[in-house]
């Protein structure tokens, strides 16, 4: 991990959540063959601690409360022509509460290495989630883009990164770098991301966080 990359995403929240830092996480574990998504919980100290491929991107979150409280997901969704394949499958990272002046920190790092599978590392809380997205077709490419945050709304996927298998003339990726900027993709809100984005890519893994009241 010397050489991966690190990209600082600073986020200041109207909404947000949770005291990320001093509190045990609580992860779910989802592992569903139908929708390809398989994801797990290593706690430190666990005799097997899969690690990212060297060059991989490491990308970091900070987060700053700024409201009384409110409650944080940080979750994934696997996602088909802009239809979340099964609701219930959703993998929720993360969820717990927040107060006014918290500071959180994140990372995930998305290793492409490999065509057939990508494996999304988030690191949060002291532990480690795993989540794949399987490519069957060797002549397809896994790719991803991360976002720049659009505004925060409660009860409204505020996009992260969308991990994406690509088609064999790159559509997809020339359809996400019209919306490029300083090479994040610039998005005002999730109904303008699947209008113009989610519902023409064949299949993607969706990463974004979700503010609501409980």
């Amino acid at each position: 991990m010397n050489k991966s990359k690190i990209i600082y995403i600073y986020l200041i929240l109207n909404f947000f959540t949770s005291n990320l830092l001093s509190q045990n996480p609580v992860f779910s574990q989802n592992q569903n063959s139908r929708n390809r998504i398989t994801t797990m919980t290593v706690h430190p100290g666990s005799s097997i601690m899969p690690s990212p491929s060297e060059g991989s991107e490491s990308i970091k979150y900070k987060i700053i409360v700024e409201i009384d409280s409110a409650f944080y997901s940080l979750k994934a969704d696997l996602i088909e022509k802009g239809k979340v394949i099964d609701e219930k499958a959703g993998y929720i990272v993360y969820k717990n509460k927040a107060f006014k002046g918290n500071e959180a920190v994140f990372e995930m790092i998305p290793d492409i290495s490999k065509y057939n599978v990508m494996t999304l590392y988030t690191y949060l809380g002291g532990a480690i989630t795993f989540n794949y997205l399987i490519n069957g077709d060797s002549k397809k490419q896994i790719k991803y883009k991360k976002f720049i945050v659009a505004p925060q709304l409660k009860n409204t996927p505020i996009p992260l990164i969308l991990c994406y298998i690509d088609d064999e003339q790159n559509n997809y990726e020339k359809l996400l770098n019209k919306y490029l900027k300083n090479d994040l993709v610039y998005i005002t809100s999730y109904e303008e991301l699947q209008e113009k984005i989610l519902k023409y890519i064949e299949k993607c893994l969706f990463v974004y966080y979700n503010l609501d009241d409980k």
